[in-house]
């Protein structure tokens, strides 16, 4: 049984892959990138947890690769599901922007976001090193995250309007991508990282619809995935600041990452084994928290405990079972710091088995986005092409940041911003 559902997970994760490598433009849909993580990083550890199927408990392994090869057709269910649907102009998603407007929406947003970020930087260092963000920290890093609205706002409208030399918009757009260059390469950040990918390749193919060659982008997702399994490695060479920046480039171009990715240990699988060990918890245990973990989350990101006091925040969050604990105690099994246990473990946390309906959710609303942003739709667009990474974080480390943290976000630092650049005639998108 162990064996029949590795090679399901498999099986439908590369038809899905296969089926978006054909066609023009298919490779910038939903279903290739998540094949691509599930492929990528998540079924090399299942590879792993196979041949090691003996240190979980009786059944565990079956379970949790069926569970998640659901999570998987049930992603690309609700992506298929919604490229069939009617486009409608009244969405919201149709609004149509003035384009002077719209400007001065992204300079703002950029603007506002560098600032906390100088304030970030402007903190003790032995505060930035802490390995939990709390207080000041996190409270200028949540302000500070909004300049990738701007970013993007700025960046599509260069991009639609086609005027390569504007002075204007490359004064904001130049700084805040050398920004993300330099804090996915040289701190090493994955979600950076694919946040650069997404930016630049998905969002020339709206918007100037240009098609890389199959043969690169295949080759650059390779070259990312290998990267990506060995950050571990990538990481202690760029954050060794004893050394000028030129040998780090250098011994970072040459480290044998491949090699990395081929062994296999129990610090390495980690991760998959957190999903398959808290599955089996809260199967065992009968206790699910029916979205409590969601909720909890949105309390734990978007309450300030400095304003409304702890107590006050503590009292809103909903009292759910200690996964950790609970896995502890049944089984023995100790948490590695700094790993993770993928969205699969959180959604069967919620809902038992209809937890995969989360990710048909996170695949209808990736399909939603991708509809209309194909149509045209601005908004649309820059949705998309900003939780792209996000969508495929459900995934690997929760559901949460998709289905709720991602949208707060939006509807309260972004949109509106966006209301206030809506063009009172209608007059085109721009």
């Amino acid at each position: 049984m162990n064996l029949l559902s590795l090679i399901l997970y498999g099986s439908i994760n590369i038809a899905m892959l296969t089926m978006y490598l054909r066609g023009k433009g298919r490779l910038y849909q939903f279903p290739f990138w998540a094949g691509v993580i599930a492929l990528g990083w998540f079924y090399p550890m299942a590879i792993g947890g196979y041949q090691n199927a003996h240190i979980f408990p009786a059944n565990a392994y079956s379970h949790g690769m069926l569970f998640a090869s659901l999570c998987s057709a049930g992603l690309w269910l609700g992506y298929c599901k919604s490229q069939r649907m009617q486009l409608r102009a009244s969405s919201w998603l149709m609004i149509r922007f003035n384009s002077t407007r719209l400007f001065y929406t992204g300079a703002t947003l950029s603007l506002f976001g560098f600032y906390f970020y100088w304030k970030l930087r402007t903190l003790p260092e032995d505060l930035l090193a802490q390995g939990i963000w709390s207080g000041a920290t996190t409270k200028y890093l949540f302000f500070a995250n909004v300049f990738k609205f701007g970013f993007l706002i700025l960046g599509l409208r260069y991009l639609l309007r086609g005027r390569w030399w504007d002075v204007k918009s490359l004064f904001f757009l130049i700084p805040s991508l050398l920004f993300i260059i330099t804090t996915a390469f040289m701190y090493g950040r994955r979600s950076e990282m694919m946040n650069l990918v997404s930016y630049i390749v998905v969002s020339l193919w709206f918007c100037r619809s240009i098609v890389f060659p199959r043969w690169i982008m295949i080759g650059g997702l390779v070259t990312g995935i290998i990267l990506i399994n060995g950050i571990g490695i990538y990481r202690f060479i760029m954050m060794n600041k004893e050394l000028p920046l030129s040998e780090r480039v250098r011994l970072a171009s040459q480290a044998d990452y491949i090699s990395s990715t081929k062994i296999i240990t129990h610090e390495s699988q980690s991760d998959f084994n957190n999903y398959i060990t808290y599955r089996q918890a809260y199967a065992e245990e009968g206790y699910y928290d029916f979205g409590g973990y969601q909720w909890n989350q949105v309390v734990f990101n978007y309450v300030p405990a400095q304003i409304v006091g702890s107590a006050f925040k503590k009292g809103l969050q909903l009292p759910i079972n200690n996964i950790r604990t609970t896995a502890q105690n049944i089984y023995g099994f100790s948490w590695h710091t700094g790993s993770v246990s993928t969205g699969y473990s959180d959604a069967f946390g919620s809902f038992w088995w209809f937890g995969a309906l989360n990710f048909v959710l996170i695949g209808w609303i990736m399909g939603t986005l991708y509809r209309y942003a194909i149509s045209g739709s601005f908004l649309a667009i820059l949705l998309y092409v900003y939780c792209l990474s996000t969508s495929m974080v459900a995934i690997t480390h929760g559901t949460d940041h998709f289905l709720t943290r991602i949208w707060i976000y939006f509807f309260l630092l972004c949109y509106p911003f966006l209301l206030w650049a809506k063009e009172k005639v209608t007059r085109g998108m721009l």
